[in-house]
């Protein structure tokens, strides 16, 4: 058996025995190739191959192979596998060698092309061969290749893809679950949320003033679960990408707005945030729009949140619409230091983030902006990043349709 050297060391052990070499060991540049010098170098690279080389008639018969074939089929001797009838008793399929065969005549070179091949004791090898057709100087067509075996890399190929696909399933039932615990949870808190509104207006009688305190600060912290609930629907939809719009009319201030800024009132409060609400001196009622109740306030509700967190204490938050006729231009703008420009082509990408922070506030999955992006696209719409000299502006459009009926 040949001795374990690389291809290169064959070479110059080749030219060594022809008495070509230097002193050094090395060959020279202008040394000419003798076809007895050749004959030796491709015997030494035939024999000390890894991979199985062989040497096929037309039909099939085996003329040479390598150790690394005959110990990789499993057979005693080079002779015994010489004595093969033919290379198709060795394919799994023998539909699979003739389309082999076919590929190589159109072709006449085939590389790594996969196919299951059959060891002597019957056992599955998945094959990687690497062909070509060549011809003797009497114009008789021989092959000429080497074969790899992959089934080893077949078998870790094939568990990858079953983990994967258990991944996808068991993330599929994840976020049907969230969805369901979203939507059953937001059901309840809605009709809590009335139900304590009714209380502190006084609906069922007089309570004390400590009963009142009491009944404010459970409202705060309901409508602040309401919300979370709603954007974790609104995040599962996106993943799962079964985000449906139910249009109805609505009051940009009174039904969007409004709710939204009690939902961050605390925030706002601790981090002594000033509000620009060009909104305020506009009476509810007089800017309706037809958009998905539940999607506009995710909106509204992730751009204000980002810009408390990414505007900082003492910030300036503005927000505000123009009416282009057809459709409102809105935008929600924080103070906060501009977005750098190398990160803005990240900010609607599923899973991208505004900027690195600090690892505190490294919450969530960085699908707020995409989701913001896809809601506003399903209203007819666009968002778009305006860096400004002191600050942050998030612009958008809502397409403006008849009110006179949902």
């Amino acid at each position: 058996m040949v001795a374990d050297k690389p291809c290169s060391d064959a070479v110059g052990e080749g030219a060594r025995l022809a008495g070509q070499t230097s002193g050094n060991g090395e060959v020279p540049a202008t040394m000419e190739v003798e076809p007895r010098q050749a004959a030796i170098w491709y015997r030494r690279f035939f024999d000390s191959c890894k991979h199985m080389m062989y040497i096929t008639t037309e039909n099939g018969r085996l003329i040479d192979v390598n150790s690394a074939g005959v110990s990789l089929f499993g057979f005693e001797s080079k002779e015994e596998m010489l004595r093969l009838p033919s290379v198709a008793v060795l394919y799994h399929d023998s539909a699979d060698r003739e389309r082999f065969r076919q590929t190589l005549k159109e072709q006449g070179y085939v590389k790594d092309y996969e196919v299951e091949m059959v060891r002597k004791d019957g056992t599955i090898l998945n094959a990687s061969l690497t062909t070509a057709i060549w011809r003797d100087e009497y114009g008789v067509v021989f092959y000429e290749g080497t074969l790899r075996d992959i089934t080893e890399r077949r078998r870790w190929t094939k568990a990858m893809r079953e983990i994967n696909e258990r991944n996808r399933k068991l993330n599929e039932h994840i976020l049907r679950m969230l969805m369901v615990m979203s939507h059953d949870i937001r059901g309840p808190l809605v009709a809590m949320a009335a139900t304590i509104k009714l209380l502190i207006r006084g609906s069922f009688g007089h309570m004390d003033e400590s009963v009142g305190n009491v009944l404010q600060d459970l409202m705060v912290r309901v409508v602040r679960l309401l919300g979370t609930a709603e954007d974790c629907l609104g995040k599962a939809s996106s993943v799962d990408g079964s985000l449906v719009i139910d249009r109805q009319i609505l009051d940009l201030r009174q039904d969007i707005i409004d709710p939204i800024l009690d939902e961050i009132s605390e925030d706002i409060q601790k981090q002594e945030i000033k509000i620009d609400n060009r909104l305020g001196a506009i009476p509810a009622g007089t800017i309706p729009i037809r958009a998905d109740k539940v999607w506009l306030k995710t909106v509204f509700r992730n751009l204000f949140k980002n810009a408390v967190k990414y505007g900082g204490r003492g910030c300036t938050i503005a927000f505000g619409f123009e009416d282009h006729g057809d459709y409102y231009r809105l935008n929600v703008y924080n103070s906060g230091r501009p977005i750098p420009e190398e990160h803005q082509g990240r900010l609607f990408t599923r899973f991208g983030r505004i900027r690195e922070v600090d690892a505190e506030s490294r919450d969530g999955m960085g699908l707020g902006l995409f989701l913001i992006k896809e809601i506003i696209q399903k209203h007819g719409g666009n968002i778009w990043y305006e860096a400004k000299p002191h600050g942050s502006d998030f612009v958008f459009t809502i397409g403006k349709e008849e009110t006179g009926s949902p």
